[in-house]
Formats: C-alpha cells, structure tokens, sequence
C-alpha cells in the first residue's frame, strides 16, 4: 500500500475540478485512439460463443451480490468488522492536521484549524466488469448492439498445435459504473470527503470495442513504453512472490507488472497466450482493462491512508491491493468456503472451479469492489 506523503496538486482539493479533469482525459485518449487508422489491426477470428440476450444480471444482482465483500470496516485504526473477508491495513489519519495522529482526522481546514473527523475504511461496490467475446454483447443487461459492428474485434480462443502448444484468445471489457448502494438508498460518500465521491447512476465508462489498442500490441506500447524495460525473465520471474501474496492476501503493489496467478498485466490488452480455462484469461483483461483506465487518469487512488486519507487522485500506474472483485455472472461466487471476494491475482483453484457453462456461459461479469478510506465527520 502507498503509505508515503505526497506533494498533493491543488486541482485535488477541489471535487468538481477533479470529476471535470477525469472525464475530460478519458475522453480525450478515446478521441485519440478512435481516430487512429485501422488498417493495422488484424481481428481476431469468430468465437464459438455467442451473446446471450436472455440474460439480465442488472435484475438479479442484489440476489446475487456477496454482501460480507464490504468488510473489513475499519475506524481510527481498528478493525471493527471482518466477517472472513480478507485483513487489510485499517485507516488512520491525521489527514492535512498532523496535530491530530492517527485516531483522528482533519481535511477542512481554515487559517490552520481544521475540523476533526474520524479515519473510516470501507470496501464499495463501484462498478461491474463484462468480459465478452462477441462484440458489443451487454449480458448486464441483456442486449446485443452487434448489428453492423461486426467487424470490431471479435473474441477468438484457437490452439496452436505445434512445439509450443500455445493456446491465445481475445476477449472484450466493458466497464459499467454501477453504484449499488447509492441505488439501494445507502451512501457514505456523503458523509466522507473525497473528491471521488460516489456515482449515482449506471453508466457505461469504458467499451474496448472502440479502443484500436485493445487488440494491437504495438498501439498499447505507446501508452506503457515502459513494457520494453520490465520484458526480461527477471521482472517477470518476481511475480512469483506477487501469485504468492495474493493468494494469502493482497498483491504486491510495487509488482505492477504482474496480475499474481493470472498472469502479467503487460501489454494491457485482450490478447492473452497460454494454456487454462476460459475464466482466467477473461478476469486477466479485466485487470488489463483497469491498468489502462489508471494510465489515463480515469481511476483513482482511493484508499490513501495517513496523511494522504483526505484525498482520491490519480497514480498512472495500477494499485492493486485497492481492488477486490466477485463473479456474478454466469454461476454466481456465493456460498463458497472462505471469501467470495478475491484480490486481484488469486489463484482460480480458490475461487473459479467450474464457474463456466459451455456455449451459454463463457461470458463474464464481475462486481468490482474498491476499498475507500476517508475521514467521516
């Protein structure tokens, strides 16, 4: 976890400023990208799977949601809840008041004199994950926008039969702002200060479909030139601590190259190689998906703790250990021994054994859980 100060932009203090600057540099990047040429990309071949339209898990998820993925709560550095759910570091502050520690907090100040509050630490549900192969196909909500896009990256898995016997597939991300507790009447958003505040609508922030980088690697590399330095066998052999870490806990921030048991997170695209089940590859892009969305500015830091708890601010590179997620589509993670929210990287024999239907279930949709850390007047 990031635990050290830093020099904090003054456009931060300001929510509004720092809602209008997110959108703002998420939409330039897909202006950019949508007018790049594509003659480069080569789409991938047709899937076998094809998009479900009777499916609606908008209507079943309070159904379906695993509830204890809010814990653990914490408040002025103590644990106050866990209900099994996996430890993490509970918030302190002092917040911009160092006169306080780190039972207390301050983020409104005034010649000095800021207002005490108390270091709160919650898991959200924030937003929902679809992982497709056909183009434009929403089993959230039960629709199919094919029609003439066919031509937009289609999903593909194929097997290469030679001396590497290297399995590849595509996959489709859809990334749906999806505030459950604001829509079920509940948000603590209100009550802490941050300026990423909480959405209060279903929206859909980020579709690869429109993204010519999602399925060329040498289009990904201008956004991550920094791929060519961590290509060697040592950066990568280190994610064998980062699959450890996650599967006793949380991953390694510090590794942000490696996506733990699923595999790296470099080149951040749909393209994936490798022998394994059709789960792990689709839960790989969406954690592709959300390495990207950090590298633009369009998702924040939200569980600063100490004295950065004041504030939600972009980082440019993924924060793992902020992210928990659940399988809710096609076989719901619920009831199962131990937590059914996993951090990012853990392995599928914890979790993904025999969560895919053939032909009517190969699409996924994941609930996305961030952990906040504010201070709560």
């Amino acid at each position: 976890m990031m635990t050290q100060a830093v020099n904090e932009p003054i456009w931060l203090m300001n929510a509004r400023w720092f809602g209008v600057l997110k959108r703002g540099v998420l939409s330039v990047i897909l202006v950019i990208l949508c007018g790049l040429p594509f003659s480069g990309v080569v789409a991938p071949d047709t899937a076998e799977a094809f998009c479900q339209t009777s499916t609606n898990v908008l209507a079943s998820s309070l159904a379906t949601t695993c509830w204890e993925c809010m814990f653990p709560i914490s408040m002025s550095g103590f644990t106050l809840f866990n209900a099994g759910e996996d430890y993490t570091v509970p918030a302190v502050g002092p917040g911009r008041a160092p006169y306080y520690g780190s039972v207390l907090c301050g983020c409104i100040c005034f010649n000095g004199v800021c207002i005490p509050g108390l270091p709160f630490g919650i898991w959200e549900p924030k937003n929902l994950i679809e992982v497709v192969h056909d183009p434009l196909c929403f089993p959230s909500l039960g629709v199919s926008l094919t029609g003439g896009f066919t031509h937009i990256g289609r999903g593909s898995e194929s097997t290469q039969m030679d001396d590497t016997e290297l399995n590849h597939s595509f996959w489709n991300v859809h990334y749906i702002s999806y505030p459950l507790w604001f829509l079920i009447g509940i948000g603590l958003d209100i009550a802490c200060l941050n300026p990423g505040g909480i959405a209060d609508e279903i929206d859909v922030v980020f579709i690869s479909e429109i993204d010519p980088s999602w399925n060329d690697d040498i289009l990904n590399l201008m956004l991550f030139p920094e791929a060519l330095l961590i290509a060697n066998p040592i950066a990568l052999s280190a994610c064998a601590a980062d699959s450890l870490a996650s599967s006793l806990g949380f991953p390694i921030d510090a590794l942000f190259w490696c996506a733990g048991s699923q595999g790296f997170l470099y080149p951040p695209n749909g393209n994936h190689s490798g022998a394994g089940t059709d789960l792990g590859p689709a839960a790989l892009s969406g954690f592709h998906m959300l390495s990207k969305l950090a590298r633009v500015g369009a998702e924040a830091y939200t569980a600063g703790n100490g004295a950065l708890i004041c504030d939600d601010f972009p980082t440019g590179l993924i924060v793992k250990s902020q992210y928990k997620y659940q399988l809710i589509y096609p076989i719901p993670n619920t009831g199962t021994i131990g937590p059914c929210c996993q951090p990012i990287g853990r392995t599928l024999m914890m979790w993904g054994l025999n969560k895919s239907i053939p032909a009517v279930g190969e699409d996924y949709v994941f609930l996305l859980w961030k952990l906040q850390r504010c201070c709560m007047l």
